[in-house]
């Protein structure tokens, strides 16, 4: 060992293998977590909940965004109490059998006004209840 070398030639050679290994390490688990995040199957177009006399409608328009085509698009409204709590479910099933990519669908549906109702979210299945991924999924307020 050199007697005025601050780092020994070992100590210099492990630093470097380490800096690079870090570095690797992060790139891939940068690139791991952009691969996680899969486009969505299903986008909120429009989406409308207005409180009538005892009933709560709500309609709206959905788009098919994922590359295969959905059959029996299920929508599922969560609506929330002021806590963010859910309070009931209701279901929208999209007329078409098929929707294709890039397709559009509409939904209506109507239940019973449940007062503690402010807010609600949307989820979407297909006929084998398979959750699919949304985009815009609320909130969204009950008016």
């Amino acid at each position: 060992m050199a007697p005025n070398c601050p780092n020994p030639p070992d100590t210099l050679g492990r630093m470097r293998v380490s800096t690079i290994v870090l570095l690797c390490l992060a790139l891939f688990a940068a690139a791991a977590q952009q691969k996680a995040r899969k486009p969505a199957d299903v986008q909120i177009l429009e989406t409308k909940a207005v409180r009538e006399a005892a009933k709560i409608s709500v309609d709206g328009k959905v788009r098919v965004t994922g590359e295969k085509p959905l059959h029996g698009l299920v929508i599922v409204f969560d609506f929330r109490s002021p806590e963010k709590e859910v309070v009931t479910s209701q279901k929208a099933i999209i007329d078409e059998d098929t929707l294709a990519a890039g397709r559009e669908g509409v939904f209506h549906s109507e239940m019973a006004d449940s007062a503690r109702a402010v807010r609600y979210t949307v989820r979407a299945f297909d006929m084998h209840e398979k959750e699919l991924r949304v985009a815009n999924p609320g909130p969204y307020p009950v008016e």
